[in-house]
């Protein structure tokens, strides 16, 4: 969970990290998030070119993009049952939909 909106620096460390522990080449499908089309991000991608190859979902598609069906899952989950009144309470309840181990 990021508390800060994701630019450009935030998602070339993201790719970089995922290039780290590839044993072949990535395939990483975005949305049209600005952050993601940045000239530093393209930049990027120009140089790690044979590592990592993009494609982006079309504009308005939120039918193809899986993250949108998590998002609406979990925007459910957090509305649920008790209200979180504190970040922490927010983090948490979030946390236990959302698990990566």
């Amino acid at each position: 969970m990021y508390k800060k909106s994701i630019n450009s620096t935030t998602l070339i460390t993201f790719m970089a990290r995922l290039l780290r522990d590839a044993r072949r080449k990535v395939f990483l499908i975005l949305d049209n998030l600005k952050a993601h089309h940045r000239k530093k991000v393209t930049e990027w991608l120009d140089v790690h070119h044979e590592k990592i190859a993009v494609f982006y979902l079309p504009s308005y598609s939120p039918e193809l993009n899986p993250d949108e069906f998590l998002n609406g899952n979990l925007k459910r989950r957090v509305h649920s049952g008790a209200r979180a009144h504190t970040e922490s309470e927010l983090r948490h309840k979030a946390g236990s939909f959302v698990s990566f181990r």
